[in-house]
């Protein structure tokens, strides 16, 4: 039995400690592994125990979403987890209403920051919708899971947001199967022309 290995995709600014390895687009102190694009990852297959994303696969082209959660599947080991923190399109609905319909209340959350080139969101999700991708990717035993539950829940990311008071992410995991051909779900991000 070898040592755990955590991967921490989308790090940004939030540098998690060992056993996690750091991987970001840009290089900031603390980020391990510095990669351009998300769908062809540098490591073997069935590296690591945990692959956790916050906030990151809305980044994702909804054409390439597909192929990128896959590849974080791939590098996962079987038995393994992935661990997904998303903006929950349920819930800017909720601060969009309780807000009084001010659009830009919910501006961040669903369509990015905007302030540089990998701040941009390309998709939204709900809990139907995410499971379903999740499953088709290979993953089982998907759940919600809870910031005060898991080993990185003390460092403060978007996993654990809140927008008036509500909170605003959409939190699922699953663990990779052994069989993933018994595995079935859906893709509701392809577009029309690639259906």
């Amino acid at each position: 039995m070898g040592k755990e290995r955590r991967l921490h995709i989308g790090c940004g600014d939030i540098i998690l400690p060992k056993p996690w390895e750091n991987l970001d687009g840009r290089e900031a102190p603390g980020v391990d592994h510095v990669i351009q694009g998300l769908d062809e990852l540098p490591f073997k297959d069935n590296t690591f125990d945990v692959v956790y994303a916050a906030h990151t696969l809305e980044h994702i082209p909804r054409n390439e979403v597909e192929k990128v959660l896959r590849e974080w599947v791939r590098i996962t080991k079987p038995d393994g987890i992935v661990r997904l923190a998303v903006p929950d399109f349920e819930s800017a609905i909720k601060v969009y209403k309780k807000t009084g319909g001010k659009i830009e209340n919910i501006l961040g959350l669903t369509v990015g920051g905007q302030t540089y080139d990998y701040e941009y969101h390309y998709c939204i999700f709900d809990k139907r919708a995410l499971s379903e991708l999740m499953k088709k990717c290979g993953l089982t035993a998907i759940h919600p899971w809870a910031f005060q539950r898991v080993s990185h829940g003390d460092y403060w990311d978007y996993s654990q947001g809140q927008v008036h008071g509500i909170p605003i992410s959409l939190n699922l995991e699953g663990r990779k199967a052994r069989d993933s051909k018994s595995i079935t779900g859906i893709n509701v991000y392809q577009t029309w022309k690639d259906k």
